[in-house]
């Protein structure tokens, strides 16, 4: 909140409320148009609109730090902290907050693990696993897709990745989620001590693993990035491995998980373009990045400028804490023609910056695609007369950085 007082305070875009909420896309299309850079008091943080702002802070490593995009919204209570400290919870820095030579050794690293040449091998398994989810939600005439579709399939993919056994499933996939609460979601005492119990077992449980790949190698993330490593804490440090098994675990299926439901949610409420991608299957791979764009799962992300910057005609001030809105300028009508209606024929749908872009562009991006591109090609077979089912919530975690759904009631056979 001091930032206000030390930077040329432009008053803050009147209505605009950061948390996600249907009404924000409107709110952000006058940002564009008559504030593009203003100051949100409610989160404490400068707002960049306009797409071209928004790419040229992802590309510049140099003016901008990323140490900020996981750092917890609400202060940790001395409480969780203890917690954490006493649960062995140490960690070194996720791929999207680490900064320069520390990044590019990490990456050089991970990069060699997770890449599209990977992921490819595990497409007959991917689908596999779609067939047999939709298999088990065949003779229901109502289904919530977010809890008994989208919420199970991406970690079941991520963590065939890295080697996590059926049985953990449900397990890993609820400490993970505490991440959520404690990092991105104002959150209240109870939230924290629990969020932090949940996530000290989580790393004790990447802890056991790392240490059990090191005796019994085997083919998946966390035994190649150690056999990389090969002993050399100048490549990797053994804590460092421990802290991208945590992250792969958590990045890998969270931020897929709620882009399907989202998708699937924006694609049943255009039926003609439901109805053309029932028809045409082909149409899968572009209605994946159109989703992104029009409904993205990441809304907004988070920079540090390490010197005085200007943008728009405001100036920003070293140190100034920036929200960079993906959702804004994934809606940008200088890139995207009439930005508001969904099209998953749009040509430039792929420019969408929901993955990020430059040094930290997400690493799993073409797993996810591959994901979703899969269940898109799959769901229609099953179900091509599934329609949202009314009343839908739509329902949402109070987050300004994720669109984060709760649901998706849908009727599979109206």
């Amino acid at each position: 909140m001091q930032q206000a007082a030390t930077c040329p305070y432009q008053g803050g875009q009147a209505g605009f409320r950061p948390y996600f909420s249907p009404e924000l896309y409107a709110t952000l299309a006058a940002a564009r148009r008559d504030e593009p850079v203003f100051w949100c008091e409610e989160i404490g943080y400068w707002v960049l609109t306009r797409y071209e702002d928004v790419y040229a802070v992802l590309h510049d490593g140099v003016r901008f730090s990323s140490q900020n995009t996981t750092r917890p919204i609400t202060p940790m209570h001395p409480d969780a902290q203890r917690i954490l400290q006493e649960g062995g919870y140490a960690p070194t820095g996720s791929h999207s907050s680490l900064d320069g030579e520390v990044h590019r050794r990490i990456r050089q690293s991970t990069s060699q693990v997770l890449n599209l040449r990977e992921f490819i091998k595990l497409e007959p398994e991917v689908r596999r696993l779609v067939r047999e989810a939709l298999e088990r939600l065949e003779g229901k005439r109502e289904a919530d897709l977010h809890t008994e579709l989208h919420y199970e399939l991406p970690a079941r993919v991520v963590f065939m990745l890295l080697g996590i056994p059926e049985s953990d499933i449900q397990s890993v996939k609820q400490w993970a989620g505490a991440r959520s609460v404690i990092d991105f979601s104002p959150s209240t005492y109870e939230q924290q001590i629990e969020g932090a119990r949940n996530l000290a077992a989580y790393w004790q449980y990447c802890t056991a693993m790392v240490h059990d790949r090191l005796r019994n190698p085997r083919d998946d993330f966390t035994s190649r990035i150690l056999a990389l490593r090969n002993g050399d804490d100048a490549v990797m440090t053994l804590s460092e491995a421990i802290n991208h098994t945590f992250g792969v675990a958590f990045a890998g299926h969270e931020t897929t998980t709620n882009q399907l439901t989202n998708t699937f949610r924006t694609l049943l409420g255009h039926r003609e373009e439901w109805e053309a991608l029932c028809a045409d299957p082909s149409l899968a791979a572009n209605a994946v990045e159109e989703g992104m764009r029009h409904a993205g799962a990441v809304i907004g992300w988070r920079r540090i400028a390490l010197q005085d910057v200007r943008f728009q005609g405001v100036d920003l001030p070293k140190g100034a804490p920036i929200m960079l809105s993906l959702a804004s300028a994934n809606r940008d009508e200088s890139v995207f023609p009439d930005p508001e209606r969904f099209d998953i024929r749009r040509k430039n749908a792929r420019r969408q910056l929901t993955f990020g872009n430059g040094v930290h562009f997400c690493l799993g991006a073409p797993l996810a695609r591959m994901e979703m591109k899969i269940v898109l090609e799959e769901f229609p077979r099953f179900f091509p007369k599934a329609e949202l089912a009314s009343p839908d919530p739509a329902e949402h975690l109070k987050t300004f950085v994720f669109r984060a759904p709760h649901a998706l009631p849908v009727l599979l056979t109206p």
